[in-house]
């Protein structure tokens, strides 16, 4: 009975050694982030971002929870969903939505990459979007890309 029991205790051991191991392993595997130059103000959800230089990264393992953070305290984390690319285009940036001087960001592109992730409207930018589309009968917004690039 004894000897079962230290058996099973070893076996407990031996199984929590190798799912602690395979965690530091992939905690170790660090995520690919952007970093990007941003000359203008932008919004995320209802937060207004400053202009500077911005690193937006993937925070789970889903890729759905991006974090967009500056040396200065600017930070966000926002929810996307997955987006295809179209054509060949696989450079690494930003893309936003600009209405008149508000810009909006809208995408995430990964270099070399043919999918991106992309976030969904706030509600302030649906009503910019659902106003001028009454005004315009058209187009509403601009789309406007900011290169970045690759860091670990």
């Amino acid at each position: 009975m004894k000897r079962q029991i230290a058996k099973g205790l070893a076996m407990l051991m031996v199984t929590l050694a190798v799912a602690a191991a395979s965690a530091a392993v992939a905690n170790g595997q660090a995520k690919a982030r952007l970093v990007a130059q941003v000359p203008f103000e932008f919004m995320v959800a209802d937060q207004t971002l400053r202009a500077g230089e911005y690193r937006v990264a993937a925070i789970d393992q889903s890729d759905d929870t991006i974090a967009i953070t500056n040396s200065r305290g600017d930070n966000t984390i926002r929810l996307s969903m997955p987006a295809e690319r179209n054509g060949r285009d696989k450079a690494a940036k930003l893309v936003f939505h600009r209405y008149g001087s508000t810009y909006f960001l809208s995408q995430v592109w990964m270099a070399g990459e043919g999918t991106g992730r992309e976030l969904p409207k706030s509600k302030q930018e649906r009503a910019i979007d659902r106003e001028l589309k009454v005004a315009s009968n058209g187009r509403t917004f601009e789309t406007v890309e900011v290169v970045a690039a690759m860091a670990r």
